[in-house]
């Protein structure tokens, strides 16, 4: 099953299984952080792309937060449907 596969299947599947586009997702941000780090070079320190890198880095780490919220909720609720 590849990565097209697992979204469409995450996006077509009620409830919480996103980890195809969550997966995505990183790639995307990883690829926004690349792009603002050659621009912080090429604008030799721009102010203003440099508080666009750090609210992009600040906004992947809270989304990698939730991520791990929802995931620990999804197993908890999994554990209590087995007990």
């Amino acid at each position: 099953m590849g990565l097209a596969d697992d979204v469409m299947q995450s996006i077509m599947t009620p409830g919480y299984t996103a980890t195809g586009v969550v997966r995505v997702m990183y790639y995307a941000f990883y690829l926004l952080f690349a792009t603002l780090a050659g621009m912080v070079i090429a604008t030799r320190g721009n102010i203003h792309v440099i508080a666009l890198l750090f609210l992009s880095i600040i906004l992947f780490v809270t989304i990698r937060w939730f991520v791990a919220e929802m995931d620990a909720l999804k197993k908890k609720e999994q554990q209590t449907k087995q007990n």
